[in-house]
């Protein structure tokens, strides 16, 4: 199953949902995503880039807190 909005598709839409902060070499993941996402959840997110590196990170919400971890 697809968290956040249109779980339907694996995909979610840039810069409604995610995006990049390049100046701080962070993606910033919005709350747009997590107030679809259900509490408690573990979500694992896997972020795709040009370079064809692939990066794991895994977010859980509880309540109003979310924490993450890379794999």
């Amino acid at each position: 199953m697809n968290a956040g909005p249109h779980n339907w598709t694996s995909f979610k839409e840039f810069h409604v949902n995610f995006q990049p902060d390049h100046n701080a070499n962070t993606i910033l993941i919005k709350p747009e995503f997590f107030n679809e996402v259900n509490d408690g959840a573990r979500v694992t997110l896997t972020f795709h880039f040009w370079s064809g590196t692939q990066i794991a990170y895994h977010v859980t919400k509880t309540g109003s807190t979310v924490t993450g971890t890379t794999s």
